[in-house]
Order: C-alpha cells, then structure tokens, then sequence
C-alpha cells in the first residue's frame, strides 16, 4: 500500500510539471507583450514575499524563489489566469544572476518605463 501511496504521490507531481509545462506554454502564446517597456516594484509590508510560478497559476510556484518588499523586475508579459493578472518579469540581483518567471500583478506596483512612449 506504502508503494502505491507515494507512486501516486510521484505522478501526480510529474502531472503538475507537465500541466505548468503546457500553461506557460499557453500563456506565451496568447500573453500581451510588453517588449521591455515597464518596470514594477513589490509591494507589501516588511517580511512580504512574491514568488516566482513557472506557469501563470498558483500551482506552479517555485519552491524557495521569490522576491521581497522594493524589489525591482522588468515586466515582459501579462496574462490572465484563475481571475487575477499575471506579469512574466526578469529580476536581476546585485550579484547580476537573473531570475525570471510569472507573479501575481497584484504583488507589484509600477515603477516607470524603461523605453520611450510612441
């Protein structure tokens, strides 16, 4: 029974990658591009923390990855999933790493526009 258990355990998780795999997929496809025109700033009291999903849904969260209170990223993407809007951002730490992925918009609050307005 312990085999079964943690062999549907397994697959299930493998489901998961697969079906955040096959969102962000989605979302790419059909996301409003922004090319590199916004930047945004987390939002949020002291301790807040916005984690990075690979997938535009609350399923996909990245374990252990995520970004704190006046936080910078460069936006790229928005799309709309489980009623609420999601940014595809590149954060870049002051070590220069980068870091990219989906967040929840309502986490940030724009900053500025990195290119001109046409």
């Amino acid at each position: 029974m312990k085999k079964l258990i943690i062999l549907t355990l397994l697959l299930s998780g493998g489901a998961w990658a697969k079906t955040c795999d096959y969102l962000s997929k989605i979302a790419d496809d059909n996301s409003m591009h922004y090319g590199t025109k916004y930047s945004y700033t987390v939002q949020g009291t002291k301790g807040f923390r916005s984690y990075f999903h690979s997938a535009p849904s609350s399923e996909c969260k990245l374990k252990g990855v995520f970004i704190i209170q006046n936080d910078s990223v460069i936006a790229y993407q928005e799309f709309k999933n489980e009623n609420q809007t999601w940014l595809y951002v590149m954060y870049i730490d002051k070590n220069g790493n980068d870091t990219s992925g989906w967040v929840k918009a309502k986490d940030f609050k724009l900053f500025g526009r990195l290119s001109p307005i046409n």
